[in-house]
């Protein structure tokens, strides 16, 4: 008898050094993941030449981590503050960083680095600059574009659309939105043209439900003979905003033009997603 009671003290030891050692773990674990910021496959290409330094080149690594980090974390219009943080203060921000890859093809050099930044240095650096970060929080969208030809009375949606063909054909590393077009359908053309009359008023969710998410962008161009209105439908957890601006006219026959008007709309969409999550570090 006495050694059953000894054998079942024992084993609520056991049991209980055993909770103990799993509450270690896991509070560890989310800590160190708190503390810091993470910064994964930095690549870097460059000739092997008598003068190459691999050290120099981990540098620079460092600093496009760095600048992804930063436009990962504050809105464009805080970005010109950070552009003058010269090299040794960006060291003194890395918790620890790690080679995925390196290797040489054809004479050129090509390194792949994680740079683990610390997030109270960071966050100090940016209360010191007067710039309130956003936390880095990825997230799927629906986005739509929807052309109107006002004069034409044309409406263009999918394959005809130069911007939804080209939306998505560069994406940046840093870029926390990821943009699920619609696929071409022509129920739900049809529904936009039987309310191209009202589309300011129009809700779409009709069409945006078929992919199971709640955040979206209706970008829709009203073109005209002289000038575009873009009206901008934001959808975001359930709030919806609506955002008009007036534009030049685009030629949306021109890819170069239309690639730059993408370009500075997704660092709109990024600013508006950053203002969501937005942190008071202090």
């Amino acid at each position: 008898m006495k050694y059953i009671f000894q054998n079942l003290k024992l084993r609520k030891l056991y049991i209980f050094f055993l909770f103990l050692a799993l509450l270690n773990i896991f509070f560890s674990t989310g800590i160190s993941q708190a503390k810091t910021f993470s910064i994964n496959d930095i690549e870097i290409s460059t000739p092997f030449k008598i003068n190459f330094d691999k050290n120099k080149i981990i540098d620079k690594g460092f600093v496009q981590a760095f600048d992804q980090l930063v436009l990962s974390t504050v809105q464009s219009k805080d970005y010109q503050k950070l552009k003058d943080i010269q090299l040794n203060q960006i060291k003194s921000m890395i918790e620890t960083f790690s080679i995925k890859e390196e290797k040489f093809v054809n004479e050129i050099y090509h390194i792949k680095l994680n740079v683990t930044f610390n997030k109270k240095i960071i966050f100090d650096l940016l209360e010191k600059k007067n710039i309130f970060p956003s936390l880095p929080i990825k997230k799927d969208i629906i986005f739509m574009p929807i052309i109107v030809y006002q004069n034409k009375n044309q409406i263009k949606m999918f394959s005809d659309n130069i911007i939804y063909d080209q939306w998505n054909s560069n994406t940046k590393q840093y870029e926390l939105l990821n943009y699920i077009l619609p696929t071409e359908d022509l129920e739900d053309l049809n529904l936009v043209k039987n309310n191209s009359e009202n589309l300011e008023n129009f809700e779409f969710s009709e069409i945006v439900k078929k992919y199971n998410l709640e955040n979206y962008i209706i970008s829709i161009f009203f073109v005209g003979s002289d000038q575009t209105r873009l009206l901008n439908k934001i959808s975001f957890q359930n709030k919806t905003t609506l955002k008009n601006t007036l534009v030049k006219n685009i030629d949306f026959n021109n890819n170069s033009e239309i690639n730059k008007f993408i370009e500075i709309l997704k660092i709109t969409f990024e600013d508006y997603w950053k203002s969501q999550n937005e942190i008071n570090t202090s």
